[in-house]
């Protein structure tokens, strides 16, 4: 299409500078005046994290991010050649929303928004930067595609926006926001070419928005993906199809997809002990440099296969530093952000990582409360080369035991735009590089250490699913299935996902099959308790390895920042954790 493209390069950028803050955010309407009433001077230091923005315009603001109803301006800055900056601002007293926002002078049409935390507890901690109590200071599509769903859901009231709240809105529509975080960077990073003209002129804020309008989020059956492939147009379906993927395995977009990166007092790390670190580490083929998502993600390398790692003694000390008896595990946690360096004995890699933990409901781990680590990183491909990966883990107490049935089925038997007459609803978002994506239906029936599931279907009455099909709501109500992509619904075969032997808290399931727009990858299917990411290992040698399959919201995703979880597994969710100390 004709218009002018937004270079995704700079709008990382641009969020990259807001990085610093972790927050950014757009708007129109000039800025309100802060009351008399203000707490003490608090610093906010950060950094670039892909190419610098040089000179990148920062406006922090409390209640809502720039030109929103009720905005307030209390603080600008320009970051410097590097896209680095440390500004003083004086924060208004009480729980107040503070945002960063940041806009690329060499192109206003880049602007990107974030949420920082609540004004009294980033005055609390009082300098915040990388390397003390903030744990993560960067900023990306991500963090503007969750506001964007925010704002959609709650017509743009940021009034009751919390970390609780936030963690939630990440929890529940992490599909979502992935998409149209892939949105803002295929047409940031001009990695396809829209074709319509319908984003002519537009910010990368309001491309955001008008995709998350567009999207049904407040149904059973939203239409994300489908929404932004045909918000963009073009050639850019492939392209945000696989994406999301990519996004989800970046070490620094990754973490700002689980809980937030806002200041949060009260977030407890892992206790000092002794754990079992069980998990599925996933090569994604996709190139990255050292510090973020690379801007020219146009195929997969070949890879090689998922596997399951397993080590039993990891300890955890007082001070967060971790380590491992065989020397194959390293690093440290701070709050709940987690970096780790991890040799992973079944290929001799060694992967580079940051994650987020949060703690399972101790229903599905026999009482003894176990933590979710979803993550992602780098590591040097065979020829060299530094690759993206991903890595979902759960650190439990050597005593704990996975209860695989510690899910309390929805008592109307449906959910997520999925009905079943028995067992809980699963949907599993497909982002596929080879040839484009969508969404399965299924239904979990569970034991103790087993899953059984069946496939619903996008028609008929019993089991049957509902999304991903905005034909139904449009010209064509009742018939069909498109996202943007195929008339044909992907398909998945993997009816038993046991226990990995040595590894109980992962599923496996041999012979699987993924059918995604006529083309079928075979291969192992794995899941790791609490995690939003299965992946389907179809062997090594081809562009269909290591199939990332995104969870939408379910119980079983919902994990917690509380100290201990006992209430999210009986329907709870982030939010739900406050009663057991959750913020």
């Amino acid at each position: 299409m004709t218009q002018t493209r937004i270079p995704l390069r700079p709008l990382v950028l641009a969020l990259a500078a807001c990085a610093a803050l972790s927050a950014c955010g757009g708007g129109g309407g000039g800025p309100a005046v802060i009351g008399s009433s203000q707490l003490a001077s608090t610093s906010l230091s950060g950094s670039a994290i892909d190419a610098p923005i040089a000179n990148a315009q920062i406006t922090i603001t409390a209640n809502a991010p720039t030109g929103d109803t009720g905005s307030s301006t209390i603080g600008t800055i320009g970051a410097n050649g590097q896209g680095g900056f440390t500004i003083q601002v004086t924060l208004p007293s009480g729980s107040v929303p503070i945002f960063a926002n940041a806009v690329d002078p060499a192109n206003s049409l880049v602007t990107l928004s974030s949420y920082l935390g609540q004004s009294d507890a980033l005055a609390a901690a009082g300098t915040l930067n990388a390397a003390s109590n903030l744990p993560d200071l960067d900023i990306s599509p991500v963090t503007t595609a969750a506001l964007a769903v925010y704002a959609q859901l709650n017509g743009s009231n940021y009034a009751n926006l919390t970390p609780t709240t936030y963690a939630t809105n990440l929890q529940t529509y992490g599909s979502d926001i992935l998409a149209i975080a892939a949105a803002i960077k295929a047409v940031g990073d001009n990695l396809c070419t829209p074709s319509t003209t319908s984003i002519s002129g537009a910010s990368t804020t309001n491309l955001a928005t008008i995709i998350a309008q567009g999207a049904a989020l407040s149904s059973a059956n939203p239409t994300t993906l489908s929404t932004a492939i045909t918000t963009l147009g073009g050639n850019c379906a492939s392209v945000l199809a696989s994406l999301p993927s990519a996004i989800s395995a970046d070490p620094y977009f990754g973490p700002e997809l689980d809980l937030g990166d806002v200041i949060d007092a009260g977030v407890t790390t892992v206790p000092a002990g002794t754990y079992q670190l069980q998990g599925v580490v996933a090569q994604t083929g996709f190139g990255a440099t050292a510090s973020t998502l690379s801007s020219t993600l146009t195929a997969q390398q070949a890879v090689a296969p998922a596997d399951v790692f397993d080590d039993a003694a990891v300890s955890v000390s007082s001070t967060g530093a971790i380590s491992s008896t065989d020397g194959n595990v390293s690093g440290n946690l701070v709050g709940n952000l987690l970096t780790l360096s991890l040799i992973d004995p079944a290929t001799g890699t060694t992967y580079t990582l940051r994650g987020k933990v949060g703690s399972l409901p101790t229903a599905l781990s026999g009482g003894a409360q176990a933590y979710a680590l979803r993550s992602g990183g780098i590591y040097t491909a065979t020829g060299g080369g530094t690759m993206l990966a991903k890595f979902d883990a759960v650190l439990a107490p050597t005593s704990a035991t996975p209860v695989w049935n510690g899910i309390t089925p929805p008592s109307s038997a449906s959910g997520d735009g999925i009905r079943c007459s028995n067992g809980f609803p699963l949907r599993l978002d497909v982002f596929a590089a080879h040839d484009g994506g969508g969404s399965i239906g299924e239904c979990v029936s569970a034991s103790p250490g087993s899953w059984t599931l069946s496939a619903a279907t996008p028609t008929g009455s019993g089991d049957n699913f509902s999304f991903e099909d905005p034909s139904r709501s449009t010209s064509n109500p009742g018939s069909g299935y498109t996202n943007g992509i195929s008339s044909t619904p992907p398909t998945l075969s993997a009816p038993i996902w046991s226990e990995v032997s040595g590894a109980p808290f992962v599923l496996g399931a041999s012979g699987a099959q993924l059918t995604v727009n006529g083309t079928t990858l075979s291969g192992t299917l794995y899941y790791v308790m609490g995690t939003q990411t299965a992946v389907l290992a179809s062997g090594s040698g081809g562009t269909g390895a290591n199939t990332l399959l995104h969870l939408h919201d379910n119980q079983l995703t919902q994990v917690s920042e509380a100290s201990r979880n006992d209430g999210a597994s009986q329907g709870g969710d982030a939010g739900s954790g406050a009663a057991n100390g959750d913020h």
